[in-house]
């Protein structure tokens, strides 16, 4: 192939990324039209994408899990539990923080991904990705202080934003594995599985009503199952396999800069003067970060 036409390969394969950026800063959008429990609307948005991808993995990949190492199929459920985790504490957070506040926080997911490579690999982390992990606390710091101050903020919403990127991180670092061994479809399917699975026997437990909802409510969760997770969420995961992280790293910024704007948009929730700061102040280390693991 020509040097044009792999050129133009590559700018056809970033239209998923695209479309996927797009579907998944209505997130926020989405959870705050459901009137429901943080689980409830978590359980919703996994359950539906996986009722669609199950059968198509089953269809199409069924012999994939076969042969497969034990250690494969425990990591793959493992990155299950912590996805469900991960939309369990983000969308909790958006009912006590606002909408940037929350984008922003859960997008230093770059960050814990890089301190845990370096602890688990025992080196030191270069300069770029101190520089990097240093901006993005001081950022944190700086809105969690405007929380403090602020009516649509609260310290507790910002840390279950920390949280759902924590787990996201972890959810990431052990599906990355995983996908090495299982094609997309296969691996996709089983990860939405587990963590619908998972949150399913939480709102059983907790007897949580999935019933009697708004229409509002079941409208807004069955978006956020087709719109955000099988086309947005999916959409990423496909991209690891084409692009390198670190590329993958930088075209995620555009989320929580999306994602907040449409909380303007649609709630004219304009953010304090705090999180602009502290925003900036991240997305500058996430950016520093990003540009050093492509150079890499």
């Amino acid at each position: 192939m020509t040097g044009e036409g792999v050129a133009g390969s590559r700018m056809l394969a970033l239209l998923p990324l695209v479309a996927g950026l797009a579907a998944v800063s209505h997130s926020a959008i989405f959870v705050r039209l459901a009137d429901a429990h943080p689980v409830v609307i978590a359980f919703g948005r996994l359950a539906i994408a996986a009722a669609i991808l199950v059968p198509l993995a089953f269809a199409l990949e069924r012999q994939s899990w076969r042969g497969q190492p034990p250690g494969v199929a425990m990591r793959g459920g493992l990155a299950g539990v912590f996805l469900a985790l991960h939309f369990s504490a983000w969308i909790a957070s958006l009912d006590h923080t606002s909408i940037a506040n929350s984008v922003v926080l859960v997008s230093l997911t770059p960050v814990w991904i890089a301190l845990a490579t370096a602890v688990l690999h025992r080196r030191m982390p270069t300069r770029p990705v101190l520089i990097s992990v240093g901006l993005a606390v001081t950022g944190s710091i700086v809105i969690g202080l405007g929380s403090g101050q602020s009516a649509e903020g609260s310290l507790l919403g910002d840390g279950l934003a920390l949280a759902g990127g924590l787990c996201m991180a972890a959810y990431l670092m052990l599906g990355q594995g995983v996908q090495r061994h299982l094609p997309f479809v296969s691996y996709v399917a089983g990860c939405y599985a587990v963590a619908a699975i998972v949150l399913g026997i939480t709102v059983a437990v907790l007897g949580l009503p999935v019933g009697g909802l708004s229409l509002q409510t079941y409208a807004a969760i069955a978006a956020l199952g087709l719109v955000c997770q099988v086309i947005g969420h999916s959409s990423f995961n496909w991209g690891l396999r084409r692009f390198s992280t670190g590329f993958i790293a930088v075209f995620l910024l555009g989320e929580p800069l999306l994602g907040a704007a449409l909380g303007i948009v649609y709630f004219a929730e304009v953010p304090g003067t705090a999180t602009v700061i502290g925003g900036l102040v991240i997305l500058a280390g996430l950016y520093t970060g990003a540009v050093a693991e492509l150079r890499r």
